[in-house]
């Protein structure tokens, strides 16, 4: 397979839809809406009236989000005194998730279970990465590629399964729960249709990031097709055809001492671990 068939599809999965969703937010945020409250005050309202009087609203600079810890909505800080359709959207967003978090809704807690989860055989992750290679070469031991090729497929797997769970308790905070909300509230009917494709458009970036997660496995796949059956019989039929050549006397040198061989650890295991890692905290 072509490295470009996999970076080009992996490209439109990380810039299409960030670019919908941010041309959405900038379009319904510029214009105030006739409204009696803001989008912090509109917060607290909701909340009061689910009986959540605990939860606190403050505004923060790392963007819209739910503290689960903390009991606490957190708005941007540009969008906590603003009136526009998209400030009260993500806040109906965040207070949703304040709900499922209330009620103990089941993907919620799935949710939040699997990202410690994968938060922690991440951290293990790198230190194994580490680890391992030092061991093997202080050791004079040979790598145990097979080993740590499944510690890190399952690692990997975890934090992919972190990702799918979230799925759910997204799209029920938006069209479950966000939507009846803003219906039920200030904004008119014909304002419903912009705040439901704006939700629609923030739900497929879960979408897309669980997409690169996958795509995170190609690589595995790929060098099983490599290393298929066929292919190492052809290589046996290749390989009769060749003369053989005498080998040159050579110092010997010991397996733990081969610098070649940290070049596929690194390639192979390193990067993509690390990457999948990355995303995992940034996502959670």
């Amino acid at each position: 397979m072509h490295p470009v068939m996999i970076v080009i599809p992996a490209a439109i999965l990380v810039f299409g839809p960030r670019a919908w969703v941010n041309h959405l937010l900038k379009k319904h945020d510029k214009d105030e809406l006739n409204l009696p409250v803001t989008a912090g005050n509109f917060a607290r309202e909701m909340l009061d009236r689910q009986g959540l009087r605990l939860v606190k609203v403050e505004s923060t600079d790392i963007g819209d989000h739910y503290d689960q810890h903390a009991k606490a909505v957190r708005l941007a800080r540009n969008r906590f005194d603003r009136k526009s359709l998209t400030a009260l959207t993500t806040t109906a967003h965040e207070v949703a998730h304040a709900l499922q978090d209330a009620s103990d809704f089941p993907p919620f807690v799935w949710r939040t279970h699997l990202a410690k989860i994968a938060q922690v055989t991440g951290q293990l992750g790198v230190i194994m990465l580490v680890t391992v290679p030092m061991l093997s070469l202080t050791t004079h031991r040979p790598f145990p590629f097979r080993t740590v090729g499944t510690a890190v497929l399952g690692i990997m797997g975890t934090g992919l399964v972190a990702q799918l769970a979230a799925l759910p308790s997204e799209l029920d905070a938006s069209f479950n729960r966000a939507i009846p909300m803003l219906r039920e509230s200030y904004i008119e009917e014909d304002k419903i249709k912009d705040a439901r494709v704006i939700l629609l458009a923030c739900s497929t970036t879960y979408i897309a990031a669980s997409m690169i997660s996958m795509l995170n496995f190609w690589p595995w796949f790929l060098r099983g097709a490599v290393a298929s059956p066929s292919n190492c019989r052809a290589t046996r039929r290749q390989t009769t055809t060749v003369k053989p050549m005498r080998p040159h006397p050579a110092r010997p040198r010991k397996p733990g001492r081969n610098k070649s061989a940290m070049e596929p650890i690194v390639r192979q295991l390193g990067k993509p671990l690390i990457r999948c890692w990355l995303q995992m905290r940034q996502a959670f």
